[in-house]
Formats: structure tokens, C-alpha cells, sequence
């Protein structure tokens, strides 16, 4: 059984049945490519692969340092690494995944160096809006029309001396986003406004 000790995803599941099953039509037996930014202990990880990568041939890239971000303690990142890996190899579709340690902006790099492309890019690493600004700038351009961007914690605020930081949320990184680019994407029709998910069109 996966060990987890944390559950930040369950939540999402039936949103996410609903956004790619219901609007979005995605066929689960068709080769897809996916690439997670911020993978934790990995909850997402199996729901994409277990409902979306049921294909052979269909792959998921994760990205993380593991090392957590200003919102997590010790605890939670203690063996972080080891339990998402640990996890990964008891679903049983361990060949499906590749791992690429390290801060997203060199992973992203190194995806579109090798000319790669993603159906869909989840993002939920950083929270700091200047970062989650440059996973998006860089995974916009892994997606081919048609391709989703799924964003996580467009609600999520850190309070600093009783104040939220606008700078530590990804809701301004996602809202300059979306707006520069409202000419080239689509918004499903969802209503779930914990997640931002969009299609980009030609």
C-alpha cells in the first residue's frame, strides 16, 4: 500500500473526473503525455496514472526538489523523496514515470531542450508568484493547441504578520498569466475555484 502523510489531493479527484472526463472528453486508453511540477508524496501522481496514462506508451515527467517550500516543516519533507519514489514503485507503473530532481525552472529546460510536449502540465510547485510566473511562461510552451494547464492553490494565501502576501500566492502569478494570454486560451467551464485549469487554442 502507498504511504502517505499528508492529503492535499483527494479533494481535487472528482473535479478532475469531471473536468477531463465530462468537459474536456479525454479518451484514458489514448497515448498521453504529462508533466507534474510539485509532486510531493506522490497522490497525484497515481490518480493521473491510474485514470489519464492507461496507455503503454502514455508518460509522466515529475518535477521537485523535495525539499518542500516556505509553507512546509521539517517533518512533512523528512524522507520526502524516498516515500514519493516508494510509492511510485508500488502502483506498478513505475516505467511510465521519470523524475527530474531539482528546481522546475531546470526541468523545464531541460523538457524543452529535448523538444518535448505535454497534453497536459499540472502546476503546483513553488507558491511564490515570481516562480509559479516562470513554471507557467515555460510549460506554456511544452503545450500544443489543445494542450491543459491545470494550476493548483489559486486560493491559497500565507499570512505574514497578520497580512496575506500577495507575492506568496499563486493567484497573482496565474491571473497575469491568464490575461496576457486570454487570446490563445480557453476556460472550461468548471466552477472549481480552488484549481485553474485552461486549454490553449491555435
Amino acid at each position: 500500500m502507498p504511504h502517505f502523510t499528508e492529503d492535499w489531493s483527494t479533494g481535487h479527484f472528482p473535479h478532475w473526473q469531471r473536468l477531463f472526463f465530462e468537459l474536456l472528453g479525454w479518451d484514458p486508453t489514448a497515448p498521453r503525455r504529462i508533466v507534474e511540477i510539485g509532486v510531493f508524496e506522490g497522490r497525484g501522481t497515481l490518480w493521473f496514472l491510474d485514470h489519464l496514462l492507461r496507455h503503454p506508451e502514455s508518460r509522466i515527467t515529475c518535477l521537485d526538489t523535495f525539499g518542500g517550500g516556505a509553507e512546509h516543516l521539517p517533518s512533512q519533507t523528512e524522507g520526502l523523496e524516498a516515500r514519493f519514489r516508494a510509492n511510485v514503485a508500488e502502483s506498478g507503473a513505475a516505467a511510465k514515470v521519470e523524475v527530474l530532481k531539482g528546481p522546475s525552472f531546470e526541468g523545464l529546460v531541460r523538457l524543452l531542450a529535448r523538444g518535448e510536449r505535454a497534453d497536459l502540465v499540472y502546476v503546483d510547485g513553488s507558491h511564490e508568484a515570481p516562480d509559479v510566473l516562470a513554471d507557467l511562461v515555460l510549460a506554456w510552451r511544452l503545450l500544443p493547441p489543445g494542450g491543459v494547464m491545470l494550476c493548483d492553490d489559486y486560493l491559497w494565501s500565507r499570512e505574514e504578520a497578520a497580512r496575506v502576501d500577495i507575492l506568496g500566492c499563486p493567484k497573482l502569478a496565474i491571473d497575469a498569466f491568464t490575461n496576457i494570454h486570454r487570446r490563445q486560451i480557453d476556460f472550461p467551464l468548471w466552477g472549481y475555484e480552488w484549481q485553474h485549469a485552461f486549454e490553449r487554442i491555435g
